[in-house]
């Protein structure tokens, strides 16, 4: 695997597709898209910025188009909601750069992030933004914390070990590792994320998790019928887990997997 570099001449362009899935953002998604495309215009070499309207109702695409007019940004409709797990599929799928990173429309961590987080792909395929580990700050309620800590809890048990906070939303990866991982997994729900590195770890690509650095600003979509649901989702990977619905290989034309699993 080649090291990551920098536009000051570093060995591996800094070539990079973000996805972003909206869903009802009409209120942010237009500054969302301005902040994300001129902290890319200075730092990438190359970039492409998709963004994923789900089926909203409050003119999300509206500003989208309205934020630029730049051709590298790419705005992709569903016709109706399916899900934070299908809007991110289908971004990447429409991914064509060497690296693809995901995040949330409120940019509840910042694009700037990825300029410290790039750095972790010399020892790892996947990197995780983690609001759980080390140095990060976390400024939850009380029951949001306890019902978040639950959920990693049944996670961790009965899925993916090893990573306090599958479901940040900040996630960058090796752009072939990304395009097979989400070929692969089926959640259109919350629960993708788990089931993504679930399967990084089955085929062997090294996921590294990280510490946000920040603070973390709370919202979004997380609701308690979301939550209930998510936790529904922990029982269909375990159920595809144990009937073996899984390819046992990643798909054809995927990277060599390897051996090692870092955390850093």
């Amino acid at each position: 695997m080649t090291e990551p570099g920098s536009r000051s001449g570093g060995p591996t362009p800094r070539r990079v597709s973000v996805v972003i899935p909206a869903l009802d953002e009409a209120a942010v998604i237009g500054e969302t898209v301005r902040q994300v495309v001129r902290f890319l215009d200075g730092w990438a070499d190359a970039f492409q910025l998709v963004v994923v309207d789900d089926g909203s109702s409050d003119g999300t695409a509206d500003e989208v188009e309205r934020a630029t007019d730049d051709p590298r940004v790419e705005l992709l409709r569903h016709p109706a909601c399916r899900g934070k797990g299908a809007a991110i599929r289908s971004g990447v799928a429409a991914s064509r750069l060497d690296h693809v990173l995901f995040t949330d429309a409120d940019l509840s961590m910042p694009i700037e992030e990825l300029e410290r987080v790039w750095e972790l792909l010399e020892s790892a395929d996947v990197v995780v933004a983690s609001k759980r580990c080390g140095a990060a700050e976390i400024d939850y309620p009380p029951l949001r914390r306890l019902t978040g800590a639950f959920g990693q809890m049944l996670i961790h048990t009965f899925v993916v070990r090893g990573i306090s906070d599958t479901q940040g939303g900040f996630k960058l990866f090796r752009g072939d590792v990304a395009r097979a991982l989400f070929r692969v997994q089926r959640l259109d729900g919350f629960g993708f994320d788990f089931e993504v590195l679930y399967l990084a770890r089955r085929y062997g690509w090294r996921v590294t998790e990280t510490p946000f650095r920040g603070r973390h600003r709370i919202g979004g979509s997380i609701t308690l019928r979301s939550y209930l649901r998510t936790l529904g989702e922990v029982g269909r990977v375990v159920a595809a887990k144990v009937l073996r619905r899984y390819p046992a290989a990643p798909p054809s034309g995927a990277p060599d997997p390897v051996d090692t699993i870092a955390t850093s």
